[in-house]
């Protein structure tokens, strides 16, 4: 499944010198042939390496360009031409009047579809930063160095940055603030001393709050293909996403740690031309929520608890989220998807899982009549055990489909292990990365494990069909039962599993069973006391929700059930009657914690209205006596 949470070049084995088709994105991607990393058909150049895309026609797309370091303007030139000369005398098309740069110093060329910086026998030579920074640029003199997107060049001493453009249907470059680079204001420009001497436990008024933003965030302009303008910010230390739209950021980029509330309210009304206070605040508790913002009205931040404080709170986290993951994965995925795992977006290896799938269940269905359901014909406790390990080698081969899937449109996985969810085990990857991504690249990646996971029992639904070994087929046969079970269980989309990711990024509706829940449990029956008919849209979202309903708490039931059978005889052998009841029932208990603590909460949440009610009433009751 896919976690629900609510980033040297080795030659190939063969050589493929043609871009293979990837479907998504309402369009075709297709592969890199430098970096293997997919590519917009729509879009002339890749956005990771910078290669031009065979048979693009550049003239139909704004050029590469390049612009000086911390240049937030136009840029400084326009590569427009094969070749596109920089010196300091005026014949060249960018003139850079400094001493260190000769008269005809260097010129960008392409060739074979990338760019290159050629150096003209300049007497300071040129320079390409590979990424490790100004210092390890090695000066090149009358030679030439590949350009790639973002590339930092100096002719001479002059620093240029090397960028292919990009539209609103690509999305904008990944703006990010390591956790450790803060952006808070000094502590005297935020609060002075006698402010804090005058009440130091004393909370901010709502105005004059001074928001300040936290370390470790990324903030990126996702794809649209509505033509609306889209952004996600993520926090990079707990892997927290938000979508924001045009009105939030702009609130965000406000924050610099010295504005106040209301400078973001006034900014808001030259900006916008109104004055929007419950939209700022909302703003500002969505930023708070994922620990991006401190210093708002009410909030206190872990330092200022207590050690019990913490302590319990870090234990209700763990309960909240029972997982055992391992972090620092990407960069394994990351070989591994340039040795192999880049050659399964093929186009022989689509074409292989669409002739795999449905040749598999055409030979499943007549191996049914030759085999029979959890019988391995003889094969004993040997033909039970490699039922399991090939099923769960399957299972992993599934979680690596999700990984190499995020990481073919370069984006990163997080992390990965084993979660709890309402009290059944599952392994899982951590793809929300891909927040930063298309929806569409999303579904492909939701899509990509169960798909896998179908081909692998497709195959060996035909090798059942195809042996004439009864042991081995009805091994086969059982391996292929069980595939195609998790495949079925996994597209289910009333549970937060791949179908339903699959199925909310492709409508379009992030919070489907959340949005569907609430309006058939309040938003249906409150249209219709107010005799207000439902559109189509909310029947559908009431005949859902009701679906998840059902399906959230036979999913529980399965659980509990699953779970007694599984404490329930160790714990009667081991501990007398009574105690045994009370044991299995806290262990059940503990186990599907996120479960009814949730419910236990909405409860108490009722029971403080209502007390809260009554408490009105009866102050309100001497006062009209």
């Amino acid at each position: 499944m896919e976690t629900y949470q609510v980033s040297v070049m080795v030659p190939p084995p063969f050589r493929v010198r043609r871009l293979r088709w990837v479907f998504g994105d309402g369009g075709i991607y297709v592969l890199c042939h430098s970096c293997r990393y997919q590519v917009r058909k729509d879009f002339p150049y890749c956005l990771r390496c910078g290669t031009q895309r065979k048979k693009a026609r550049v003239d139909q797309f704004d050029a590469p360009q390049l612009r000086r370091p911390g240049s937030t303007g136009t840029s400084v030139a326009m590569v427009t031409k094969d070749a596109f000369t920089i010196g300091r005398s005026s014949g060249n098309d960018l003139k850079l009047d400094h001493p260190s740069v000769s008269r005809e110093h260097a010129r960008i060329v392409r060739e074979s579809g990338s760019y290159y910086l050629e150096d003209l026998g300049s007497l300071n030579g040129i320079r390409v930063d590979s990424g490790q920074g100004p210092q390890d640029a090695e000066r090149i003199r009358g030679g030439k160095a590949r350009l790639h997107d973002g590339s930092v060049v100096f002719v001479g001493d002059v620093a240029l940055i090397f960028e292919q453009p990009r539209t609103a249907a690509i999305g904008s470059k990944t703006m990010v603030r390591p956790a450790g680079a803060t952006m808070l204001a000094p502590a005297q420009e935020l609060i002075s001393p006698a402010d804090a001497l005058a009440d130091e436990h004393a909370p901010p008024e709502p105005l004059s709050a001074t928001p300040r933003k936290r370390s470790g965030w990324a903030l990126k302009q996702v794809p649209d293909d509505r033509g609306r303008l889209e952004w996600a910010l993520s926090n990079t230390r707990t892997g927290a996403y938000l979508s924001l739209d045009e009105r939030q950021v702009f609130v965000w980029n406000q924050i610099d740690g010295r504005s106040t509330t209301r400078d973001l309210l006034f900014a808001y009304l030259e900006e916008y031309g109104e004055l929007a206070l419950p939209r700022i605040e909302q703003a500002l508790r969505m930023f708070a929520s994922v620990d991006l913002v401190a210093g708002l009205p009410g909030q206190r931040s872990t330092e200022e608890l207590s050690f019990w404080r913490r302590a319990g709170r870090a234990t209700l986290n763990a309960l909240l989220r029972m997982e055992i993951s391992v972090k620092g994965l990407d960069g394994l995925i990351e070989r591994g998807y340039r040795r192999f795992g880049w050659w399964f977006f093929t186009r022989p290896a689509i074409a292989l899982l669409a002739l795999v799938v449905p040749a598999g269940l055409v030979a499943f269905w007549f191996d049914r009549d030759k085999y029979k359901l959890l019988d391995t014909a003889g094969a004993g406790p040997w033909g039970g055990a490699i039922v399991l390990i090939v099923f769960f080698a399957a299972c992993t081969v599934h979680e690596m489909a999700h990984a190499m899937a995020v990481k073919s449109y370069g984006r990163r996985v997080n992390r990965g292990g084993f979660m709890m969810m309402m009290g059944m085990p599952f392994a899982f990857v951590d793809t929300s990365d891909m927040w930063l991504g298309s929806r569409w690249s999303r579904v492909v990646v939701a899509l990509s494990g169960p798909l896998v996971t179908a081909e692998i029992a497709g195959g060996l639904a035909v090798g059942a069909w195809y042996t004439h070994s009864p042991i081995a087929g009805a091994i086969l046969f059982q391996i292929a039962f069980a595939l195609y079970l998790n495949t079925l269980y996994n597209f289910n989309p009333l549970m937060p599993l791949d179908g339903y990711m699959a199925l909310s990024d492709a409508m379009r509706f992030p919070r489907l069973r959340e949005e569907s829940r609430a309006y058939f449990t309040r938003g249906l029956w409150r249209d219709l006391r107010r005799r207000k008919l439902p559109t189509l849209k909310q029947w559908g979202m009431t005949l859902y929700g009701l679906c998840a309903i059902l399906g959230t708490y036979g999913f529980i039931a399965l659980g509990i059930l699953a779970w007694n059978g599984r404490i329930g005889k160790f714990v009667h052998k081991s501990v007398p009657d009574p105690w045994a009841h009370m044991i299995i029932v806290a262990g059940i208990g503990v186990v599907l914690f996120p479960v009814w603590y949730g419910y236990f909460k909405a409860l108490t949440r009722l029971l403080r209205r209502l007390g809260d009610k009554r408490q009105r009433r009866v102050r309100q009751a001497p006062a009209k006596a």
